[in-house]
């Protein structure tokens, strides 16, 4: 049956402000059902692994661990980057 997969999610071509404590670029994410959709919502975090470079959408499997212990002003969840299923430039 193989390894077990991870999440699925789409990264769009561009990033955008988002508000936070301190100001950053967030990426556009869809997560899994709403890839394809227009629906984009902002994601604050980092994906380890995952170099970002502007122009292009990435399809992207991703692993999804709790820290336990939340350490001070980081989120709850890491992300950390599986595998990159696609790369595609904008059009």
């Amino acid at each position: 049956t193989g390894a077990p997969h991870g999440p699925l999610i789409r990264i769009n071509r561009t990033t955008q402000p988002c508000p936070a404590p301190v100001e950053q670029q967030c990426y556009l994410v869809q997560p899994g059902d709403a890839i394809g959709s227009e629906n984009w919502t902002l994601f604050y975090d980092e994906i380890e692994g995952f170099d970002f470079i502007p122009g292009f959408v990435y399809d992207l499997e991703v692993s999804i661990t709790e820290r336990n212990p939340v350490p001070q002003d980081v989120r709850k969840y890491k992300y950390t980057l599986i595998k990159e299923i696609r790369r595609s430039a904008a059009d």
